[in-house]
């Protein structure tokens, strides 16, 4: 105990070894914690100084934040960044997002845009998780976003595993070396879903896959990176679902945070993957209601109230700089998910003008091309904003496959606004940032035979608060990978909306 004593001495007269003491063995009752006699004088030391660290913050008053002592308190600070911190992203990926972002700045009316959003009240969010001491807080955040995106799809909520990520998924990602949640979302699509978390449970440490143990309860079709650097995007996303997030989690005040609004200048070097729950505002401080994977014994019961709008573009703790969400279904569900509407009036696949006011056209190298359309539809031949445009094609396939990527990319005046990554199988309901509606996609069946298809359907919605302008829908997908890769078909159609809400439709990209 002398090495203890002695720290005890340097803090203020009136704390007793005694009554510190006291605090460490009633905060060990409490969190169930218990150390051998080698151990236990060291944890004292940095519960000491923890202690202290708590006190003085909360005796100040002068952030709208309080900390508390929580299953860290016997942590230092190193130890606690070296376990909980487990997101791997690179500088170019987070430069790839901002560049792109600034390709265009949104002019969009956010006035339909609630005020307000928590997704937790909703019954959207499962319970608070904790990864322990592995380094997994992306796996965490995907599938809470993949939870979200599931009950927003099927208004059912379902649990999944961390674990099957944590073992299985290698693209990208290092299991409790840590990873980043655009991997985990592609890896889940291309391997059928993730399993319930009570069918493939967590034990915070990397072991062998076992995903063959249990069946996929939830799918993924796809993901969106929301513009990054921008909370406007960013709250017009979580108005839709819950989002996944990075952040720079790697402050002393971060580890205590205990309940208010955060709002520590943190920085942005991103290291700790966490899930949008909602935003509102707690007095007269705007927030972004966050979930953790530290417990419900961390925080806020388990959540943290980051401040929003405060300060640079990139967000408190960076949390504007690299926001994403997936597409997702409970696949229990898909059998029972209606049709798009049929349209209504024709217009050929070769360079059609329906009353000068809708041509569309399939494009690329129709030799090489997988897939020829023998017939495209579009309804209404003089869309406007706020009902759907819906179109349809048939056609033959050459070379039957087992499935392809598609990529979808919207643009406003030339300017990039919204991408998506999922495939051409199946149906996708695809969100589109700041209120500029959503895109449904029912897709080939697959795997895709050789002969005769129909049945491929699009369906654009914008509602009316959609800005005027020129819009372009690119959707690319390809099938295979490196040389072998191939198109397999190719549709184009532009919007242009103008004051009166008349739209030509000239030109929408489908490549798959």
């Amino acid at each position: 105990m002398k090495i203890a004593l002695t720290l005890l001495a340097a803090y203020a007269a009136s704390t007793t070894a005694s009554s510190y003491e006291e605090k460490f063995r009633k905060w060990m009752v409490d969190f169930e914690v218990t150390f051998d006699p080698a151990e236990w004088i060291h944890r004292f030391e940095n519960f000491i100084l923890n202690d202290q660290f708590i006190e003085t913050h909360n005796n100040k008053g002068d952030s709208s934040f309080t900390m508390g002592h929580n299953l860290f308190s016997h942590m230092s600070f190193e130890e606690f960044q070296r376990h909980r911190m487990g997101l791997r992203i690179s500088p170019a990926y987070i430069e790839e997002r901002a560049k792109k972002s600034k390709l265009f700045k949104s002019s969009i009316n956010m006035t339909n845009v609630p005020v307000d959003i928590d997704w937790v009240a909703k019954g959207g969010v499962t319970p608070v998780k904790n990864q322990g001491m592995c380094g997994s807080c992306w796996a965490f955040s995907t599938t809470g976003a993949v939870e979200g995106a599931a009950f927003v799809a099927s208004n059912k909520l379902v649990s999944l595993s961390e674990q099957e990520l944590v073992d299985c998924d290698h693209n990208g990602d290092m299991g409790c070396g840590g990873g980043l949640m655009d991997h985990a979302f592609k890896w889940i699509k291309d391997n059928t879903g993730l399993c319930k978390e009570e069918d493939y449970t967590y034990h915070a440490k990397e072991g062998t896959c076992a995903v063959k143990t249990c069946k996929p309860v939830t799918k993924v079709s796809g993901f969106t990176d929301v513009a990054a650097n921008d909370e406007d995007e960013l709250r017009a996303a979580v108005a839709q679902q819950p989002v996944s997030v990075a952040i720079e989690a790697d402050q002393p005040e971060f580890q205590f945070y205990k309940s208010g609004v955060f709002d520590k200048s943190c920085g942005t070097k991103l290291d700790h993957g966490v899930l949008v729950v909602g935003y509102g505002k707690q007095e007269s401080k705007k927030f972004w209601k966050v979930k953790n994977s530290w417990g419900e014994k961390w925080g806020d019961n388990g959540f943290i109230y980051l401040a929003r709008n405060l300060g640079p573009e990139q967000g408190q703790c960076g949390i504007a700089m690299v926001p994403s969400y997936p597409s997702a279904s409970v696949i229990a569900d898909e059998s029972a998910t209606t049709a798009l509407l049929p349209p209504t009036q024709d217009v050929h696949v070769t360079a059609i003008n329906a009353g000068s006011s809708v041509t569309i056209v399939q494009c690329g190298d129709l030799q090489s091309e997988l897939a020829t359309f023998n017939n495209l539809t579009v309804t209404p031949a003089h869309p406007t904003r706020g009902k759907p445009i819906h179109f349809t094609g048939d056609g033959v396939v050459k070379v039957e496959f087992e499935s392809a990527h598609l990529n979808i990319a919207v643009k406003l005046a030339g300017q990039l606004v919204y991408s998506h990554f999922g495939s051409v199988c199946g149906r996708t309901h695809i969100p589109l940032p700041l209120g500029l509606g959503h895109i449904d996609v029912q897709g080939l069946s697959c795997p895709v035979k050789a002969g005769k298809f129909a049945g491929l359907q699009v369906s654009l919605n914008l509602p009316r608060i959609a800005p005027e302008g020129d819009y372009e829908v690119n959707l690319t997908s390809e099938n295979g990978d490196g040389d072998d890769k191939k198109t397999v078909f190719c549709i184009q159609v532009k919007l242009d909306l103008d004051e009166e809400e008349h739209v030509d439709v000239v030109d929408l990209v489908a490549t798959s």
